[in-house]
């Protein structure tokens, strides 16, 4: 959840520039946060929702071919960076979307959720660069960029997958994220909640400061803290500075809770916290405090949801300020500071309009207990408007419900309704031509069109969501001891995907991928049917080349499912997602796996 951190100088100018959606919308269910009352986190009630996004890396590039998983949900970025969960069982409370590819720290993205409505996620995923190296068995000290340095004792490193001992050269990428920027509120897993050591009561978190590490041997295998302390030292933003408390607890990302977790506290030495990590993933410095839920619905004069606009609210007695996207309803909700005075704005969203002046400005004021602003109008028109109406059809000409438009350069997402009408006005004209990028998020392949904007209203007609989309099959691996994941997608034509079936059957479908070029494939064989769509048992697993894991043969350990979303009569493309769970061998470690597909069968 997050409200995202600090006003500083410019903060509006980077709201503008594409604020994430880890604000206000992270958290949807009603729980009432009071003082000294214990709540322990509860993320278990599901409905059904939708979900999109672009990922990007922190030069604003987008990144095609990433794996994002949601819960047992997979699949990957296209060109564009685009991505999509179409009608998904998802917590309502917080859904974390993760996105994995080789080459960069993983990224993540709480959001709250609303049944039935589609909602944005925008991801930032950090290259890991080049590394700093030091000789275990020695210890030594690494620095990386922006002030962060971490010390490592001598002896104090172990194999992760094993838990041996090691004495070798140690690898570590590390980067220091800075939560004052559009950057960095971007790159942090999660959101800004975490769970306290004491009763693991979920709080709001206001970061003094972040930054994530891995390390790794010659081999690239992963690596971590042997039973020792390594020293962080992380430099405080310079406008954070005279509002850092001299001792701050220190929290840790989990993976496997989706939270930030309290372990450790960290001391104020001149600009810079000092404190003992005992092991590496994300790490932050942040003060905990107590919690409402504060939602509201945005609309525009017409009285139509304002969607993708951003919602911003500055605490005026600390200046911490989070901040969320609206869906496609113009929802927008989440975890807010209690009896508190904030200032909300709102401003349209993408780097867009040069104009830092929001739309709509109002003070409120918190109570103890949880909140509904209701509807909030805000009038978009203005002589520099530029509203655009369209329609989104498919490859035969029809109106197309199930759509999305994503509109660049500007990663603009619109939602069309369900006769595939759109509508949306943009505050000021753009200076630059802009590219319509229509999806059918039934086979997520999309069409293109151009455009020059001008003030008024822009009739861009019918825009085809008719394309091509490669074949693929992606992996996602994770050691359950170790929770070590590696990821990889084979994409056609580079690697060979292929299907066949049991010609006396129809069953026994194989799906399968190879990459000969690095030596590298990955089997997966489920039993299912060859006409019907639903979930079907998997009845043998193959796996071999992902990462740096070993084992050279899978056990199904527990019931393992694919699921055809679209399986046609041939020719057509069969599309799906599955999951399993297995034990390698010779090893012994337990791995669970998800993975999404798009096969041709010929």
């Amino acid at each position: 959840m997050n409200f995202k951190q600090h006003r500083i100088a410019g903060f509006i100018i980077l709201l503008l520039a594409g604020l994430s959606i880890v604000g206000i919308q992270s958290c949807r269910k009603s729980v009432d946060y009071i003082h000294g009352e214990v709540t322990p986190y509860d993320n278990s009630k599901k409905v059904q929702a939708s979900i999109v996004g672009i990922v990007k890396d922190e030069s604003g590039a987008v990144i095609a071919n990433a794996q994002v998983t949601t819960g047992a949900y997979s699949t990957q970025t296209d060109a564009q960076g685009f991505f999509s969960f179409t009608n998904v069982s998802i917590p309502e409370h917080a859904t974390t979307i993760k996105v994995r590819k080789t080459g960069y720290f993983n990224g993540s993205r709480a959001i709250g959720i609303q049944a039935g409505a589609r909602h944005e996620a925008r991801i930032v995923l950090m290259a890991k660069g080049s590394p700093e190296l030091f000789v275990s068995s020695n210890g030594g000290t690494v620095n990386f960029a922006g002030g962060l340095s971490i010390t490592f004792p001598a002896n104090g490193i172990k194999n992760a997958a094993t838990g041996q001992a090691y004495s070798g050269p140690v690898y570590v990428y590390a980067k220091k994220i800075d939560p004052t920027t559009t950057v960095g509120r971007e790159s942090m897993p999660g959101d800004l909640r975490g769970l306290t050591a004491a009763n693991g009561e979920e709080r709001l978190l206001q970061s003094f400061g972040m930054m994530v590490a891995e390390l790794y041997d010659a081999n690239g295998n992963a690596l971590q803290m042997n039973n020792a302390n390594a020293i962080m030292q992380l430099k405080v933003p310079t406008s954070l500075v005279a509002n850092a408390p001299a001792s701050i607890p220190l929290w840790y990302y989990d993976e496997a809770k989706e939270m930030w977790v309290e372990e450790g506290s960290a001391t104020l030495q001149g600009d810079t916290y000092v404190g003992n990590v005992a092991h590496f993933s994300f790490w932050n410095c942040d003060t905990p405090a107590a919690a409402i839920f504060l939602e509201m619905n945005v609309q525009d004069q017409n009285g139509n949801p304002l969607q993708s606009v951003i919602v911003s609210l500055t605490n005026t007695a600390n200046n911490d300020n989070r901040g969320g996207v609206t869906n496609s309803a113009g929802w927008v909700g989440g975890l807010v500071y209690p009896n508190a005075t904030l200032d909300l704005a709102i401003y349209s969203n993408g780097n867009i309009c040069s104009s830092s002046t929001p739309l709509y400005t109002q003070t409120i004021t918190t109570s103890s207990v949880n909140q509904n602003l209701g509807i909030i109008t805000v009038n978009v028109a203005s002589p520099a408007a530029a509203t655009i109406d369209g329609d989104v059809i498919d490859c035969l000409g029809q109106p197309l419900a199930n759509s999305i438009v994503v509109i660049q350069p500007f990663g603009l997402v619109v939602y069309p309704n369900i006769n595939g009408h759109f509508s949306y006005t943009i505050p000021c004209t753009p200076t630059v031509p802009v590219t319509f990028y229509s999806y059918d998020l039934g086979s997520n392949v999309y069409g293109t069109a151009t455009a020059t904007l001008v003030s008024g209203t822009n009739n861009v007609g019918s825009l085809n969501a008719c394309g091509q989309v490669s074949e693929f099959l992606s992996i996602s691996l994770t050691n359950t001891f170790t929770n070590v994941t590696a990821s990889k997608t084979f994409i056609s034509p580079l690697a060979d995907i292929n299907i066949t079936l049991n010609p006396q059957t129809g069953q026994n479908v194989n799906i399968w991928a190879s990459d000969s070029t690095l030596s590298q494939s990955s089997f997966v064989n489920m039993t299912g049917s060859d006409t019907t769509v639903g979930t079907f048992p998997i009845s043998g697993v193959g796996i071999s080349g992902i990462g740096s894991f070993t084992d050279t043969w899978y056990n199904i350990s527990s019931p393992c499912t694919v699921t055809y979303s679209a399986f046609p009569l041939a020719p057509g493309d069969v599309i799906g997602t599955y999951n399993f769970t297995v034990v390698g061998v010779p090893s012994g470690n337990t791995y669970t796996a998800t993975g999404s597909f798009r096969v041709n069968r010929p």
